[in-house]
């Protein structure tokens, strides 16, 4: 096995380190109360149901992907949310291996490859990607993102696919052949499974196109994209038009105004750059400088097209939630990506220059690979002081759903089939939290439930309630009914 086997080898075990380290208190998390709402939104429709709005993307059903998650689980282990916790961490740890995969076929650097996939690996900001099962969606559609990308990428590739690329020799066309057209279905499948996972996902036609037009150039195929642009626009007239659509809600209703993308995007950056340094005029120059760095060499043999499609990959991905208020977080998990790989790029760039100077007599080979251990040291440091800031939180989140879950199921409590239950107070006041829970515990689809903080019901109506429960400092009693 040569040297360049051992060097990737080595660092792709320490990515898999660094990836257990961060991940092993995940092991704690709690079922989230969203999570109990979407447990809630895809075990109470028909199987065929779920299945019928996979196809019918432009629906007004939310995320209908996010079945393929909840549905198995929920049947096989009930509330449990430890093998919820297991798959969404292999989900993460699957969505690695990808990215990897396709840093380097973008970049077409191993060094690069490795040193971008340590913040998709585990980012302390967007750790509620891997604590919070609510943002299942975010994880589940960058593995379809990704693997749609990297399908794409390795079919127009094809066979004349080079394994190692000089750093600014990427204007030669390596793309030989256009998609098949199978290649194309089954690129757009995965497009369409990333549509019902997120909304997040509407940017892809915008980076596939970068990359046809950086890297093929005048040998540029437009014909899946042009799809792709259709799928998105039936999709978006689909979900933003009509009623009973998200935007109609105040938390999904986009303001296009400047304030708020200027707000939105400086807490992006400081959010993945774990600083607060961003202001919305050095984020303008810092996109004037990589789009100084991308046209540069415009034109020339030297020209490098990652700096551009990177650029796009960046302003892109933010796109769907920019205009929206208060997004962050596990939300920006496509987009950190591609930030990723720009400042890996450009310590790539900075490391290569060092190696061509004399340090300490030591070859250029050893220059690089502690360039990569001490790039990947700082992120890693970096990443470990703010988790201890965010831990606690990310593991008590939760925890108040899960013991109202375990109260009720104290009380063994069990309806009959059409049974009537009425909760007279409950833990989450004003909210469906306790119908969601109840709802689920027991698995009856035919039991009906009624919260009397949200829906009072008249006194004779409630009195022809089956089950009446209170909530009294902090516990539930049971005012009527059968144990």
């Amino acid at each position: 096995m040569g040297k360049l086997d051992w060097f990737v080898i080595s660092f792709v075990v320490l990515l898999m380190l660094f990836f257990g380290n961060f991940h092993w208190h995940v092991r704690q998390a709690h079922f989230g109360l969203d999570e109990m709402h979407n447990l809630y939104t895809y075990w109470t429709p028909s199987l065929w149901r779920l299945v019928l709005e996979q196809l019918v993307f432009w629906s007004k059903f939310v995320r209908p992907m996010g079945v393929i998650y909840y549905r198995p689980l929920f049947a096989l282990f009930g509330l449990n949310p430890v093998p919820f916790t297991i798959v969404r961490t292999a989900i993460l740890f699957l969505n690695t291996i990808l990215f990897l995969r396709l840093a380097f076929q973008i970049t077409k650097s191993k060094w690069i490859a490795v040193l971008a996939s340590f913040p998709v690996a585990y980012h302390a900001n967007l750790g509620n990607l891997a604590y919070d099962g609510a943002f299942i969606y975010d994880g589940l559609c960058g593995t379809f993102y990704f693997s749609a990308l990297l399908y794409y990428i390795s079919c127009r590739q094809g066979r004349n696919t080079q394994h190692s690329i000089p750093n600014t020799s990427l204007l030669l066309p390596w793309i030989r052949s256009p998609l098949a057209t199978s290649q194309s279905f089954w690129f757009l499948i995965l497009y369409l499974c990333a549509l019902n996972t997120k909304e997040m996902a509407v940017s892809l036609p915008i980076v596939v196109l970068a990359y046809e037009l950086f890297y093929r150039g005048r040998k540029a195929q437009m014909g899946a994209i042009l799809l792709a642009v259709v799928i998105t626009a039936v999709f978006i007239v689909g979900k933003t038009t009509g009623s009973g659509t998200l935007i109609e809600l105040d938390a999904y209703r986009p303001a296009f105004t400047w304030s708020r993308f200027s707000e939105s995007t400086t807490r992006f950056m400081n959010t993945l750059f774990y600083t607060d340094v961003f202001t919305m005029g050095r984020v303008i120059s810092l996109w004037l400088f990589l789009l100084y760095i991308g046209f540069r060499n415009w034109g020339l043999p030297k020209w490098d097209p990652r700096w551009l499609f990177l650029f796009v990959w960046v302003a892109a991905t933010p796109l769907p939630i920019v205009f929206l208020p208060d997004r962050g977080a596990a939300t920006l998990y496509l987009v950190a990506g591609g930030w990723a790989m720009l400042v890996a790029l450009g310590a790539r760039i900075l490391a290569h220059r060092l190696a061509r100077e004399p340090v300490a007599g030591l070859p250029r080979r050893a220059v690089m690979v502690a360039t990569l251990i001490t790039c990947i040291a700082a992120y890693w440091h970096e990443t470990t002081r703010a988790d201890r800031r965010v831990l606690n939180w990310y593991l008590t989140e939760g925890s108040d759903g899960e013991e109202a879950t375990r109260q009720l199921r104290a009380l063994h409590i069990h309806p009959s089939n059409h049974a009537r239950v009425a909760f007279i107070n409950d833990p989450f006041p004003k909210t469906y939290h306790t119908l969601f829970i109840a709802t689920l515990l027991w698995a009856d689809r035919s039991v009906e439930i009624n919260l009397q903080q949200i829906y009072p019901l008249p006194k004779p109506e409630l009195d022809a309630m089956d089950y009446i429960l209170d909530y009294v400092d902090g516990r539930f009693v049971i005012i009527r009914g059968r144990l």
